[in-house]
């Protein structure tokens, strides 16, 4: 699985966003709090709770190194694999102050968005 570098993130995250208006720096900062090691970008969207996005790994998924300063709202882990979990689907909601009051409408919180 590809991982997805900051810039990467910070040009999907533009086209993604644009309608907010959001300024580079908001962009920049953003796209390194969503990058998590061992985890691979799959879909970045607008949620209730900011910016949801959905990871994809092949291990298990570990959580030790996220910090406060990543202001992670929820996550959601969900196995694949019918005798072994072989791949894992990792949602997480981070906060976005400068999306609050945006528009942004509750629809469960993940779902549609921008895929990698």
């Amino acid at each position: 699985m590809h991982a997805a570098t900051s810039k990467e993130v910070a040009a999907q995250l533009s086209r993604q966003l644009a309608n907010f208006k959001l300024g580079d720096d908001v962009i920049k900062g953003l796209a390194d709090r969503l990058i998590i090691d061992g985890l691979a970008i799959g879909r970045i969207n607008p949620c209730i709770y900011g910016i949801c996005i959905d990871y994809f790994s092949d291990k298990f998924p570990q959580f030790a190194g996220l910090t406060i300063k990543q202001r992670v709202s929820r996550w959601d882990v969900f196995p694949y694999g019918i005798i072994e979990w072989d791949r894992f689907h990792v949602r997480a909601a981070f906060e976005v102050d400068e999306l609050a009051g945006k528009g942004i409408v509750h629809g469960g919180g993940f779902g549609g968005g921008l895929a990698f």
